[in-house]
C-alpha cells in the first residue's frame, strides 16, 4: 500500500511527475535495464514517510520515457552496490 503522497504523485501526467522529480527527489543511484538507463530518487521531505521512484530513459536519448514509483525490495537492491574490499 503507498502513501497518500505516493497515490497523488502517480495520479499526475508525466511532466508534473518530472518536475515533482526535479523540484524535490533526492538522487540515490543508476542502473541499467532493458535499453533503458534508470535513475532512482526518493521523494519527500527529510524524515518524512517519502517514497522511491524511477526515472527510465531511453540509452543513447535525453528523454524520460516514464516514471513509476517503486518499491519493490528485490528491484530496490539492484540499487545497492557493496565494496567489500578490506572486510573479507
Amino acid at each position: 500500500m503507498h502513501s497518500a503522497a505516493a497515490t497523488a504523485f502517480r495520479a499526475l501526467p508525466l511532466t508534473a511527475r518530472l518536475e515533482e522529480v526535479r523540484k524535490s527527489g533526492e538522487y540515490l543511484g543508476s542502473r541499467i535495464h532493458g535499453g533503458h538507463q534508470v535513475h532512482l530518487y526518493r521523494m519527500g521531505p527529510a524524515g518524512s514517510e517519502g517514497f522511491f521512484c524511477e526515472v527510465w530513459m531511453r540509452l543513447g536519448l535525453q528523454y524520460v520515457e516514464w516514471i513509476e514509483l517503486a518499491g519493490n525490495a528485490e528491484i530496490l537492491s539492484e540499487y545497492v552496490h557493496l565494496d567489500l574490499k578490506g572486510l573479507i
